[in-house]
């Protein structure tokens, strides 16, 4: 059989930069820096794990890993397909090993893997830089070859397309992609199985892998001369940034090579999907993506004038997710890519990271989505990784859906929407506190309020630790039974919004909602501030929680707050003190005994921090609309956030690529947490902060 025709590079042909590197694209967002990262041969490939490339297809499939090659924890993979969309997720493919020969006998590994104690392959040593964007590229230099590898997902599609191009080479080359095959969950591992490996079919230009594991196969399209049967393990592939158990290590299983021959000016790629139809060639898929990105960045109005707003906007398109691509329900990941369609996640992230950037079809889509999964007043806080299903252990998701409601109407004021699609739903939730609902969750007579439940954490601190099976969690972390400040000063907040938007509407109830905000608000003032002004956590039975938390912050910067102006700025001074960081605000002061200055080690020491003194990104945003609140927008106020809310940008520069983590040490240097993803709160507060500072020109 003759060998297939061979595609010149197409788009990756590009001109040469002086340094011999292909020169950057441009990218179709106005003000959108490229990211894009030089090594040498030094590069130590540990002190790199966390820095983290990601892109998804828009139906909750994914495709990630380190900067290096390497996969850091177990979720990483060049395809993590969406089963039932957008959740239900499995790991088909965790990398290629890449082995470029050139004669007379050169034989490099591009590949990198960690393994106990060392480093095998360490391809590494070849990467010359990264380019994060359009999608993410790897160049890579030995002698006088200059190779370029790319990936992307297709969009609406669990299809991942890996890409690879020759600059410059003094003759052909053979490019051997060893595909390495998990197969499985993305929270499990796989391990050696000699007696039930599994079964792979050849056919021409495709490569079928099934496994009892998963209910489809992994299909592997190309245009490789052809491919060697090799069947083999990797054993003993370790990652060191794995969120559920640093160091945990698992076993790859490979069914031999895809050879492809290169010449200079050429481009092969492999499609890696659940069974797709169609072809291998990389310009056709090229192309396409490159469409979807320009028509992306059409629907685009980012709130700054800078590069962090255009790369706060562009990554909010990895954040929204459909069960198909014309669905008209709309979801928002809360912790990309990884994380399922999140609920409280996604109506706080909603203001900035939909409303800000231009997005309010997106919005309406989102809201809509959640008003229909009300249950007995209570709005999901996320859906399910099987089967995506709501879940409803939330007791303040409900009070920042009507927050999101209020804000989408001050960015619209499209109250025909409102009226149609949400009114009712905001009248199912506030008539679900009034008599009580799921969880024990109801108002007292006095007007505030209660969570009863001290085993269940119903608020923002939600962490447990980690129990005996997968489906039964251990106890609670931080409890926050009784009155919790925050969920009050939420409920006083939502009673003010239906007010607000009844009397826009011209109905009868505004006057109850006043009434009964009122009420809210004095019983609040008596309750949670203190006869020296100090503000207390939680109310439980009579007795006060004085622990220094970011929750009175959350209160004070609500759009209508309890607190007094006065009581707003000592709330606001007291946490520039104790919990402002440079990367967002700590869960508890460093000076509480039950402080943990690091969020780091397995599953139950990660838990035992996460809200005892680990830095939460997204609360920048609360912080922001206390300081204008407080201060109002000065010249220096706005000069002072400029700085804060633009000290991220070289962070997601240099330090997490593109993206805002959820999670920091709460100690210096505030190392992001391991496995930690992008988080949309935190970049949709963000993009919410410099919307409210009015720093275009400046951000």
């Amino acid at each position: 059989m003759s060998p297939p025709l061979r595609k010149h590079a197409g788009a990756n042909r590009r001109h040469l930069e002086a340094g011999g590197l292909p020169v950057l694209p441009a990218l179709p967002l106005k003000n959108l820096k490229p990211i894009f990262l030089d090594f040498d041969d030094s590069m130590d490939p540990a002190a790199w794990a966390r820095r983290i490339w990601w892109v998804s297809n828009g139906i909750g499939g994914y495709a990630a890993g380190a900067i290096t090659g390497m996969n850091s924890c177990r979720s990483h993979g060049l395809l993590a397909a969406a089963l039932d969309p957008p959740a239900g997720r499995v790991l088909m493919l965790s990398k290629f090993e890449e082995t470029l020969v050139a004669a007379p006998r050169g034989r490099y590994e591009l590949s990198v893997n960690r393994h106990p104690g060392t480093f095998h392959p360490e391809g590494h040593r070849y990467l010359v830089q990264f380019r994060l964007d359009p999608w993410p590229t790897f160049l890579y230099r030995i002698g006088g070859i200059l190779l370029e590898k790319w990936v992307f997902m297709l969009p609406g599609e669990n299809a991942t397309v890996v890409g690879y191009a020759l600059h410059a080479a003094p003759g052909p080359v053979r490019l051997n992609l060893r595909p390495l095959i998990p197969l499985r969950p993305l929270d499990r591992l796989t391990t050696e199985r000699v007696a039930d490996p599994p079964k792979c079919v050849e056919r021409p230009g495709e490569v079928t892998i099934e496994s009892p594991e998963v209910p489809v196969p992994l299909v592997l399209h190309h245009s490789a001369e052809w491919v060697e049967s090799a069947p083999c393990w990797v054993r003993g592939v370790v990652y060191p940034e794995d969120r559920f158990s640093p160091g945990a290590r698992e076993d790859l299983w490979s069914f031999g090579e895809l050879v492809h021959l290169l010449r200079v000016g050429e481009a092969v790629a492999v499609v890696a999907s659940t069974g797709r139809q169609g072809t291998a060639e990389p310009a056709f898929h090229q192309r396409r993506v490159e469409n979807t990105l320009t028509v992306a960045a059409r629907l685009q109005d980012p709130p700054g004038a800078g590069t962090l707003a255009a790369r706060l906007s562009w990554s909010a398109e990895q954040f929204l997710v459909r069960k198909k691509p014309l669905d008209e329900r709309l979801f928002l990941q809360g912790a990309a890519p990884t994380g399922p369609p999140a609920g409280r996640e996604a109506l706080i992230a909603l203001p900035g990271l939909l409303l800000a950037t231009g997005r309010q079809e997106p919005a309406r889509a989102v809201l809509e989505t959640l008003a229909r999964e009300v249950k007995d007043g209570l709005v999901p806080v996320r859906f399910s990784e099987e089967g995506c299903f709501p879940e409803y252990d939330s007791a303040d998701t409900s009070l920042w859906f009507i927050w999101a409601v209020w804000h989408y109407w001050k960015s619209t004021r499209d109250l025909k929407f409102i009226r149609k699609s949400l009114l009712l739903p905001m009248e199912e939730i506030i008539q679900g506190y009034l008599d009580g609902t799921l969880f024990g969750i109801g108002m007292e007579e006095d007007g505030l309020v209660v969570l009863p439940d001290e085993t269940l954490p119903l608020t923002w601190m939600d962490a447990w630790e980690p129990g005996k099976t997968r489906s039964a969690p251990g106890c609670a972390v931080t409890p926050r039974n009784g009155c919790p400040v925050e969920i009050n000063a939420l409920w006083y907040c939502a009673l003010k919004i239906m007010e607000t938007l009844e009397e826009e509407m011209g109905r009868r109830r505004a006057a109850t909602f006043h009434r009964l905000a009122h009420l809210v608000q004095g019983r609040f003032q008596q309750v949670f501030v203190s006869p020296t002004g100090a503000v207390y956590d939680r109310v439980l039975e009579g007795l006060q929680d004085p622990s220094h938390r970011p929750n009175a912050l959350i209160a004070a910067g609500l759009p209508f707050t309890p607190f007094s102006k006065e009581q707003a700025a000592r709330v606001l001074a007291d946490a520039e003190r104790e919990l402002l960081t440079p990367f967002g605000l700590r869960t508890l002061s460093p000076k509480d005994g039950r402080y943990q200055g690091r969020c780091a080690g397995n599953l139950k020491a990660q838990a035992q921090a996460m809200h005892q003194g680990t830095v939460w990104s997204w609360l920048m945003g609360p912080y922001v609309s206390t300081v204008l609140k407080v201060r109002r927008l000065t010249r220096s106020v706005q000069s002072d956030l400029k700085g804060r809310i633009g000290f991220f940008l070289e962070q997601m520069e240099r330090r997490h690529l593109g993206i805002v983590p959820a999670l920091f040490d709460g100690d210096a240097p505030h190392a992001p947490r391991a496995g930690a993803g992008a988080e949309a709160a935190a970049a949709g507060m963000l993009l919410k902060g410099i919307q409210e500072a009015k720093l275009r020109e400046r951000a």
